[in-house]
């Protein structure tokens, strides 16, 4: 397997589940054995993990070899053997030796094929290797075959499940796995998932399965999806509390107020809450929670790497609220520090895109250019088709026909994968007609269709900034159209909710 770049890479490991040396030193604790001649050779091997995880990567590695060719280990029985060549692989990877890693996982599961903690890194490394469907069949199975909830991060189901869009009996398997065995995020049941497999399971005529999928979504988001979509009408009372979206906004932010007391701290229950507050419209909450972050950030020059990414994305959603309260200044402000902070773990491609949109949106489109110019190739699907269409926006208040065409070169290109952003650029050169057709083959598509529905929902909204002031009259135009509203009472329906989106 071959690195594209060392920030892909190292985002790539973190996205594999716990720390991965951490995760690696408790698989082989979790089954040292009580022999006395096996304890010793197991304490080398954990001692071994653990000089990589102090940053030795190196040594470890040469003591792995010296290892896996020791006698002892082939006195372990399967299990243990196993462990210690799923340990090894991962020291591999934290040299950066993928291939070697890769085979060291397949070795550890030829011995032990239902080692879970190296059958989802083997999943992972596939993924990454773009062998999709073998990664997806490995990922499965090793949920499968996982004691308690799988080993998994939310970020590395959420490129798998994206991935998985055209494979839709893949896509279902992963998913209804991951809720048999109550895999949740950070505590935190993923509701947006779980609206995904209900889809599924419609879709696959596996209605007894529905009822219990719905029993664990209770976000307000995820709810308003349900109920704009028709094919959910069976399931869900709109007149029922449980229901309710703005009953279940905060219901969860009561649980996360919990949860943050438990759990104090830069964590995703904290980065939750800011956007459960956000959603239900308390703006000067989330900037009242955020304001000692921000202070302290601001005299930062760096982020701790392991909470660069909460505090990344606390700050982008403190710059949100900001521009939804009309403060713009300092929602630009606290962008930039967002990006700075993001920098820390090699990853501020989000928080770029952010600031570039705010750019744009302020008519600033020559800082949005710069901004938009330190983003590089590295980026998904979606997040290239992101740039490209605030590109877009950028090249026409610069009346640059050449930028123009190059960001709609890429969007084309993409507009099966992110018909969205497709849309959004036909909005912004005014090819009405076109855009409305793009929407109603959305709301045909049964995978697609709940997406489309919740950005046709009549929810709150900031205030409408110059750049964005077209895009919004003409979004307004479409969505009243004949066929545009034929379209969706075909499927679902349109309703006001006193929440924003997102």
């Amino acid at each position: 397997m071959t690195c594209r770049t060392g920030i892909a890479l190292a985002l790539m490991l973190s996205l594999c589940g716990a720390p991965l040396l951490a995760t690696a030193a408790a698989s082989v604790d979790a089954t040292a054995p009580q022999d006395d001649a096996d304890r010793a050779f197991f304490i080398e091997v954990a001692s071994a993990v653990q000089q990589a995880d102090r940053g030795d990567s190196l040594g470890a590695s040469i003591t792995f070899e010296r290892l896996l060719a020791d006698p002892r280990l082939a006195a372990l029985d399967v299990e243990r053997r196993s462990h210690v060549w799923s340990s090894a692989a991962m020291v591999s990877a934290a040299q950066n030796d993928y291939p070697l890693a890769t085979q060291r996982l397949q070795q550890a599961l030829a011995i032990n094929p239902r080692n879970a903690y190296a059958r989802l890194r083997l999943a992972w490394f596939q993924f990454y290797d773009k062998q999709i469907q073998v990664a997806a069949d490995n990922l499965i199975r090793g949920i499968a075959d996982s004691e308690g909830s799988p080993d998994v991060s939310t970020e590395m189901i959420w490129h798998v499940d994206t991935e998985l869009t055209r494979l839709p009996e893949k896509r279902l398997a992963l998913l209804q796995g991951l809720f048999d065995r109550n895999w949740k995020n950070d505590g935190i049941e993923p509701a947006e998932l779980w609206v995904t497999l209900a889809t599924l399971q419609v879709e696959a005529g596996q209605n007894e399965k529905v009822p219990a999928t719905l029993e664990r979504i209770d976000t307000p988001t995820a709810l308003v999806r349900l109920r704009s979509d028709k094919r959910f009408d069976r399931f869900l009372r709109h007149d029922d509390p449980l229901h309710d979206p703005v009953a279940a906004a905060r219901r969860q932010i009561d649980r996360l107020r919990v949860e943050t007391m438990l759990r104090p701290g830069l964590n995703d229950t904290a980065v939750e809450l800011a956007n459960a507050l956000m959603i239900a419209g308390d703006l000067r909450e989330v900037v009242g929670m955020t304001d000692a972050l921000a202070a302290a950030a601001n005299e930062a020059t760096t982020a701790p790497r392991e909470d660069a990414a909460s505090i990344a994305w606390m700050l982008d959603t403190r710059s949100r609220a900001l521009r939804r309260l009309g403060e713009n200044d300092r929602a630009v402000a606290n962008q930039l520090i967002a990006v700075r902070m993001a920098a820390a773990n090699g990853d501020a491609v989000n928080q770029n895109l952010n600031l570039a949109a705010l750019y744009m949106a302020l008519q600033r489109p020559l800082m949005a250019r710069e901004v938009l110019k330190t983003v590089g190739a590295d980026m998904s699907d979606y997040g290239r088709s992101t740039h490209a269409v605030v590109s877009l926006m950028v090249a026409r208040q610069l009346k640059d026909d050449a930028a123009a065409q190059q960001a709609w070169t890429v969007l084309q290109a993409n507009r099966t994968e992110t018909p969205g952003h497709y849309r959004d650029a036909l909005l912004t050169d005014n090819r009405m007609d076109e855009a409305a057709q793009t929407v109603i083959a959305q709301l045909a598509d049964p995978l697609r269709r709940g997406a489309v529905l919740l950005e046709l929902q009549d929810m709150r909204d900031g205030p409408v900034l110059p750049g964005e002031a077209d895009y919004s009259a003409r979004w307004k135009q479409m969505e009243q159209r004949a066929d545009v509203q034929a379209a969706v009472a075909r499927v679902g329906r349109m309703e006001t909710y006193p929440l924003f989106a997102y």
